[in-house]
């Protein structure tokens, strides 16, 4: 059952991603003709603002999803409404503290947008993109949580697609109508994100309220300091993590629009979005199998559990290989053949390498982390992230300011941040869970690393005839970037026993759906 509930989010997932890059996408195209690099430029740097400011909720949420795996197994439903009920007075507050300091950042905006200051009133659009922000903590965005932890997690992404096609909809014909006032059409543009917002958790919370009619019981009984102690130790630890990976999402477009200006922000931002939908996918798809996961942990021996990590990293390897090198063979071709047919859009060909190697390296960690967060190791690994984040920050502003390294100095920093802070989370891992020391994982990750980048230089060199930007060359970088990788691996592995658990896996829910249709 646990395979079928992963299948279920894993599909609405990865269907709403795709139609909501789809149409974020077009959305985006009609912003970019509309308006300028520069308007386009300030709307990425201030969505990195308040990113890193947001530090996604401080891992509050994660924490009480790992909280209510237990009380929901056991149908303790008094436990579900107190963690709920804690988990709302958490929101309330948090989004309190982000206006406060949001609204206390608006002074050193004009130092921030650099070249973009006399397009619009910087302060009215940041306060606005604040509002929306805080939406999210004070209008229901908590309910979700129990979806997650019920293995639901495909309710919100039906509803959070549904109203993506709105949001896109309305901004997109905002921004036609209104495209002779590029100021108006900008301010209208960033006031509908604050409505859909609020339209999209209230969504949530009523669907939520008729699935579990008793969460809107008045009679709750609140947590005890006992029980609040150990989500609040791992709050702490989840939240040096978040502020780690926020930072380094964010941390580039701040020190690119800073040093160097908003108009090669707008440039970066681009590349960013393609790169953040695809890795939005693949979120989806693995973070549907998050509570499965979570629930095999909870119960198999510590020789099941490593078993099926080897066999997690094989499909994160493979899955994040082969999109890391299409991404990095497709960049250049897409913006230029198809999309944007301007080069002032592209970045250096060795900041688009460095971009997709972050890319890359993050994802190939990815099994181990997932065990990490279902084992509930987040104050563990509280002080390395933090050091992570400091590093990235200093060496960004470094290498873009006094080195000229320009946006590759930003993507280095990012680098070495991204290897120290994962360099420790395996060691955690086979530590805790399995009671032994790392050394299988690091052999199997740079491994996999070396096989991705000897592919991925395979690849490129045989692409390079069609290097010239067009529809067919596009087209023919895109058969060849499917074709070698998967056709490679899959001599390569196809008799190894964690390709042959994939096949096996796939070809169960095959027969599972076979005697569904026909029953």
């Amino acid at each position: 059952m646990r395979t079928i509930y992963s299948l279920r989010n894993m599909a609405t997932g990865f269907a709403g991603q795709i139609l909501k890059f789809l149409i974020g996408f077009i959305s985006r195209t009609v912003f970019i003709y509309c308006l300028s690099e520069e308007y386009l430029g300030i709307n990425g740097l201030f969505g990195s603002v308040l990113t890193v400011l947001c530090l996604a909720d401080l891992g509050i949420g994660s924490c009480i999803i790992y909280a209510l795996y237990k009380p929901i197994a056991d149908s303790n439903t008094e436990k579900i409404k107190s963690l709920m009920d804690f988990y709302r007075r958490a929101f309330r507050v948090i989004g309190t503290v982000f206006l406060i300091v949001g609204t206390a950042l608006t002074p050193v905006l004009p130092y921030l947008a650099k070249g973009g200051t006399d397009l619009v009133n910087l302060k009215v659009i940041y306060l606005m993109m604040v509002l929306e922000m805080t939406s999210s903590y004070w209008f229901f965005a908590y309910k979700g949580a129990i979806l997650e932890a019920d293995q639901k997690g495909y309710v919100i992404s039906i509803i959070s697609f549904l109203i993506s096609l709105l949001n896109s909809v309305l901004r997109i014909v905002l921004l036609l109508l209104l495209r002779s006032d590029p100021r108006l059409s900008f301010y209208v543009y960033s006031a509908v994100g604050i409505t859909t917002n609020i339209l999209s958790n209230y969504l949530v919370k009523r669907q939520v309220d008729r699935m579990y009619p008793y969460l809107r019981d008045e009679n709750i009984t609140p947590l005890t300091k006992e029980e609040k102690a150990p989500i609040l130790r791992n709050v702490a630890g989840m939240a040096a993590n978040r502020i780690c990976r926020v930072l380094n999402d964010g941390i580039d477009s701040t020190v690119i629009s800073a040093l160097i200006g908003v108009a090669r922000t707008g440039v970066f931002s681009n590349y960013l979005m393609l790169r953040s939908s695809v890795d939005a996918i693949l979120r989806t798809i693995f973070g549907s199998m998050h509570s499965s996961i979570g629930n095999f942990c909870a119960v198999e021996t510590p020789e099941r559990k490593e078993e099926f990590l080897r066999n997690l990293h094989f499909i994160y390897f493979w899955v994040y290989g082969f999109c890391s090198i299409s991404l990095w063979i497709m960049f250049r071709p897409f913006i230029i053949g198809v999309w944007l047919h301007d080069t002032k859009w592209l970045l250096a060909p060795w900041e688009e390498f460095l971009l997709v190697f972050n890319f890359l390296i993050e994802g190939l960690a990815g099994a181990v982390v997932k065990y990490r967060d279902v084992h509930g190791l987040f104050w563990q690994t509280r002080y390395r992230y933090i050091f992570s984040s400091v590093l990235n920050a200093a060496l960004s502003i470094v290498l873009v300011g006094p080195a000229g390294l320009g946006v590759g100095g930003a993507l280095l920093g990012t680098t070495v941040s991204l290897i120290v802070m994962l360099s420790f989370d395996p060691s955690l891992v086979y530590r805790e869970a399995f009671g032994k020391k790392a050394w299988e994982f690091y052999r199997m990750y740079f491994r996999d690393l070396a096989l991705v980048m000897a592919t991925g230089a395979l690849v490129k060199l045989a692409t390079l005839p069609f290097s010239t930007p067009s529809w067919g060359g596009f087209f023919a970088c895109g058969v060849l970037c499917a074709v070698i990788p998967n056709g490679l691996w899959y001599l390569l592995f196809r008799r190894s026993p964690q390709f042959l658990y994939m096949k096996n896996k796939a070809a169960g829910l095959l027969r599972h759906f076979a005697k569904k249709k026909k029953a």
